[in-house]
């Protein structure tokens, strides 16, 4: 086999190896259901002050919805159309969350 040939199967395997060492990627590719993506009530009781980014999204099962601004992030509830949660970082420790209400639902009974 030439030289040319190895090079390109080694950086092949290379860029693979990286590819699918995103713990992102990883943590999403695990879900088997696009819901699952998304955050419910009892994860977000589980996030604790000063956690990292990566173990908000572990907990959560995967990458957030929406980025809203730099450091902030939302996921939509799982189950509720009418609520989402805020989450916000700073120097990658988290500093803030909330539940916050989606515009558009009707409360008529």
């Amino acid at each position: 086999m030439s030289i040319g040939i190895r090079f390109g199967i080694l950086w092949l395997i290379f860029i693979l190896k990286v590819a699918c060492g995103v713990p992102i990627i990883d943590i999403e590719e695990s879900n088997s259901y696009h819901w699952q993506k998304n955050m419910n009530e009892n994860e977000f009781k589980q996030l604790q002050l000063g956690m990292s980014y990566m173990e908000v999204v572990e907990i959560a099962g995967g990458s957030p919805s929406e980025t809203i601004k730099s450091d902030y992030y939302r996921w939509n509830d799982e189950i509720l159309l009418t609520q989402a949660y805020i989450v916000q970082f700073k120097d990658n420790q988290l500093v803030n969350k909330e539940v916050i209400a989606l515009k558009g639902y009707s409360t008529r009974e």
